[in-house]
């Protein structure tokens, strides 16, 4: 159906929208619960809304098939699978970003760079974590920079 990086760039796009309208609606009918919140600091909550793909066509999946990986990896590409819109607000501190031009962390689970880099897996699981619990994007970007940028010298 949609091939090479044309067709990456369409499916992401689509799922942005996809996202940005179930998000839209997700604020309206919660809007009580997040008036005395400062402007920009939605929960990562907001962001496990996700552009559930077709999971029977490979080429509209935003993540490789976790169930070609085991262990941690895995649990990786499942959150990455669970939590696109939240991965790719992230920034990766492995160096992908120099050495294969990634943009983001969800970026690292679209291919298999993933399944190799221990750094990569460690930011989606705590990602998840921290989004399961409700902490902010923002304090979810801190935490990783904390924790993986320092130890790794990015």
């Amino acid at each position: 159906m949609f091939k090479g990086l044309r067709g990456i760039t369409v499916l992401v796009a689509a799922a942005v929208v996809v996202v940005g309208i179930a998000y839209g609606g997700f604020v309206s009918s919660h809007e009580s619960s997040h008036e005395d919140a400062a402007p920009g600091s939605e929960t990562a909550a907001c962001c496990l809304l996700k552009a559930r793909l077709n999971d029977s066509d490979p080429e509209s999946r935003v993540t490789l098939d976790p169930k070609n990986f085991q262990g941690d990896v895995r649990k990786a590409y499942e959150a990455a699978e669970r939590n696109p819109a939240l991965l790719a607000q992230l920034h990766c501190y492995c160096g992908c970003d120099k050495a294969d031009g990634h943009k983001n962390l969800l970026d690292c689970f679209r291919d298999t760079h993933g399944s190799t880099c221990a750094i990569c897996v460690g930011e989606a699981r705590d990602a998840e974590a921290m989004a399961n619990r409700g902490v902010p994007v923002e304090q979810i970007r801190d935490a990783l920079r904390a924790r993986y940028a320092a130890a790794h010298g990015s």
